[in-house]
């Protein structure tokens, strides 16, 4: 299927689905049905809360940022630095998901930008690795939505932030509930069913510089005890660089029944395909000459995906709360590639290499969340969970067909052909005690059980800059090797009303990062340790967040990582491992400051006024980190991808509902590439990254009362940037972040 005819498939159904809409909505008068009961709380998105004092702006409109309860549905947050984005909020382009807009007002978020699509979301907290989000446990709705969780945890797909209601943010000691990454948890919660309409539809039409072209259709409702919602979103772009052409579509369906008045069941399916065009990376000369230049017009990457999903909720009293949810996963990577530096011109003849993953996933998670009375009838919470999941991925890789389409064929015997199959289950409890009126401590534990094998063939491969390139070089090798490991993480938090709009929150968790399969396994012929180990350390917060009045908000913590256990390569004997041995070698250190704040400046002049419209939010979100290597090879470096310093910083005006309208800041200092810390190399993969700032404005005005027009500029002032640099995908060498890029639109909401 092309391009063009996926948009013209697109176009059509968003205007029928208007149109029915439509109709629909005038035909029915949007009443709640005869009948009808309220939603009650065992709804998915439903919350128990139980927090001493709330912490959200008292204002006529949901804060765009503000701290996750204590308790929510089955989880528990108490003394965590926990932060939820709502996302209808954020005046940005979300129809390109731009990340750097989302996320403006979560401090210290490191963001890789190099396609300018949205496909791919690459955000880091601490100086973590931002590549794919690999280092948070990445969610939709609560389920995984990694492609393997344990030996290749990359994130192929971000759901459209049009569909979204908000994000969650629980930072490292979110580990203890939701399992491995230093990161914490991040958790794409899509737009829930309105309790009160059989029909809701919300649909738009975005326009943009470099072709840009995208749609977004949802439809939601009630009726009796069903509730349902989806959605259909597409969109297409030429680049912002040559060769950087993509399209993507993804929908989503949701239905759910409730059996009881205290229990309901849900089915959902989520489906995403793309292709894009990968421009690669530059050279330092080539990236000074012209930034949006690309050598790589054949090369392309894409990843398919189905997500089913299968919910049960229930409320079995007032004081006790089941969820149960199961997922699977039947995706792919592809990418082919010519791998050299863009250095090495393409002749339209040099081999390119397929690499292909396939995925299949299944997972079952169980919670139970339970309050009892305890000290003086003061309210304890516990909450506990078990999991069990099988990951499966099939790794390919070997010389491509020629040509310049995309083309996954191999051609000749394939120089990689494994299968890796993990086991994991795990089981944690955390149980808030009260010891005083707005006193409490948390302790929790989890215990882990991971098993791993590998099966299959590899060999070495002829280099890229060979004529034969993509050959196997050597013989082909077996592989049949297995790995298992139980672990306990223990943790402990603290959470204290200060005041009436004060709140003191503290913890120390332990968290650990499996071994990912390039590193467990030796099918790059470099051997592996058979002590080897999963990354261990611990992770800590200390912070007051709370509320100035009615016209503002703060967030201020100071944060410890140690990142344990690190995998790397040693040269113990020349003779024994003339490629070096891969094993646990290094650790790292990272601590820092993460603050945000919100203040309304004609709140502030003039005072609390229910008659008053229109608000002036200055709103400043600051990071700054010190990431340093403590031991093994890059002992005294600094870590790479981690800037000391990212903050980021936005005006917001609106007029009641009638128009809003931000004008945004960001700043990035400068970083290394690579642990060696390397300056300059000139083919462009490893160097420095220099400190950039980027400015970004966004307008959205409401001419009636369910249509709103839309615009932005990114990259106000065409600043000449980039936020990483790559040595294999999607480089090799310098990734340019997107230049100037203008949208403009109409969404309708009936």
């Amino acid at each position: 299927m092309t391009a063009s005819t996926n948009l013209i498939r697109a176009r059509h159904l968003a205007l029928a689905l208007l149109a029915v809409a439509a109709i629909f909505h005038h035909a029915t008068g949007v009443a709640q049905p005869r009948g009808r009961r309220q939603r009650d709380s065992t709804a998915i998105d439903s919350t128990i809360r139980v927090t001493g004092a709330p912490l959200v702006v008292t204002a006529p409109r949901t804060p765009t940022l503000q701290a996750l309860p204590d308790v929510q549905g089955t989880s528990l947050f108490s003394g965590k630095k926990s932060e939820q984005i709502s996302v209808a909020q954020v005046d940005g382009n979300l129809a390109v998901n731009n990340t750097r807009q989302v996320f403006s007002h979560t401090a210290g978020i490191q963001i890789w930008e190099f396609d300018g699509s949205g496909i791919q979301a690459n955000v880091a907290a601490r100086g973590l690795n931002p590549h794919r989000s690999s280092e948070f446990n990445v969610r939709m709705n609560g389920y995984d939505i990694a492609s393997d969780p344990y030996g290749y945890p990359e994130v192929h797909f971000t759901p459209p932030f049009e569909s979204l209601e908000r994000i969650e943010v629980v930072r490292g000691a979110a580990a203890l509930q939701y399992g491995s990454q230093f990161g914490g948890l991040l958790n794409y919660i899509t737009k829930a069913p309105p309790p009160d309409r059989p029909l809701a539809l919300e649909a738009s039409q975005s326009g943009g510089s470099y072709g840009l072209y995208s749609t977004y259709t949802s439809l939601r409702g009630t009726v009796d005890q069903f509730s349902y919602d989806g959605y259909l979103d597409f969109r297409r772009s030429d680049g912002w660089r040559e060769s950087g052409s993509y399209w993507f579509v993804t929908g989503n369906g949701r239905v759910t029944y409730d059996i009881s008045p205290d229990a309901r069941l849900g089915v959902e399916l989520t489906a995403m395909q793309f292709k894009e065009h990968m421009p690669n990376g530059l050279t330092e000369k080539q990236y000074a000459e012209n930034p949006r230049a690309s050598y790589r017009p054949r090369d392309w990457f894409g990843a398919p995906r189905i997500m089913p999903a299968l919910t049960y909720d229930q409320r079995i009293s007032d004081q006790t709360r089941l969820s149960v949810k199961a997922a699977g996963l039947a995706a792919e990577r592809n990418s082919i590639t010519l791998v050299t530096s863009t250095a090495i011109a393409d002749t339209g003849t040099n081999r390119r290499r397929v690499n292909r993953d396939i995925f299949r996933d299944a997972s079952l998670e169980a919670r139970l969340l339970t309050q009892f009375g305890l000290f003086n009838d003061n309210r304890a919470t516990l909450a506990t969970g078990f999991r069990a999941a099988r990951t499966n991925t099939n790794r390919s890789q070997g010389l491509g067909m020629d040509g310049s389409d995309f083309n996954l064929e191999y051609r000749g015997t394939k120089t990689l052909d494994l299968d890796f199959v993990s086991y994991n289950v795990a089981a944690f409890g955390e149980l808030k005690i009260p010891l005083a009126d707005g006193l409490a401590v948390t302790p929790g534990i989890r215990i882990e059980h991971l098993n791993t094998g590998a099966t299959g063939t590899y060999a070495k491969e002829k280099p890229a800059t060979s004529l034969f390139a993509f050959d196997t070089l050597g013989p082909i090798r077996p592989i049949d090797r297995t790995y298992q490991e139980t672990f306990p993480l223990f943790g402990l938090g603290l959470s204290a009303v200060l005041s009436e709009n004060v709140n003191l929150y503290g913890n120390i968790s332990q968290a650990y990062r499996p071994l990912l399969y390039a590193q467990e396994f030796p099918y790059d012929q470099i051997p592996v340790d058979s002590a080897v180990t999963s990354s261990k350390g611990y992770s800590s917060d200390l912070g007051v967040r709370g509320r100035i009045g009615e016209i503002g908000s703060f967030d201020v913590n100071g944060f410890f990582l140690q990142y344990n256990d690190r995998i790397g390569i040693i040269f113990p004997d020349s003779a024994r491992y003339p490629g070096g041995l891969r094993t646990n070698v290094g650790a790292s250190r990272h601590y820092g400051i993460e603050s945000f704040g919100e203040l309304d400046l004609l709140g502030l002049v003039g005072g609390v006024n229910e008659d008053r419209e229109s608000s002036l939010t200055l709103f400043t979100s600051i990071g700054y980190t010190s990431a340093m290597y403590m031991k093994g090879p890059a002992d005294g470096k600094k870590v790479e991808n981690s800037p000391d310093w990212i903050v980021r910083s936005g005006l917001t005006y609106r007029l009641g509902r009638r128009i809003s309208t931000t004008l945004q800041g960001s700043y990035v200092s400068s970083a290394f590439s690579d642990a060696a810390n390397t300056a300059f190399r000139a083919d462009g993969q490893q160097g420095i990254i220099p400190e950039y700032s980027v400015f970004d404005f966004s307008v959205e005005a409401r001419v009636l009362r369910s249509i709103r027009l839309e615009a932005s500029v990114n990259n106000l002032l065409d600043r000449k940037y980039f936020t990483a640099r790559a040595t294999a995908y999607p480089g090799p060498g310098i990734l340019p972040g997107d230049g100037r890029t203008f949208m403009a639109g109409v969404r309708v909401a009936l």
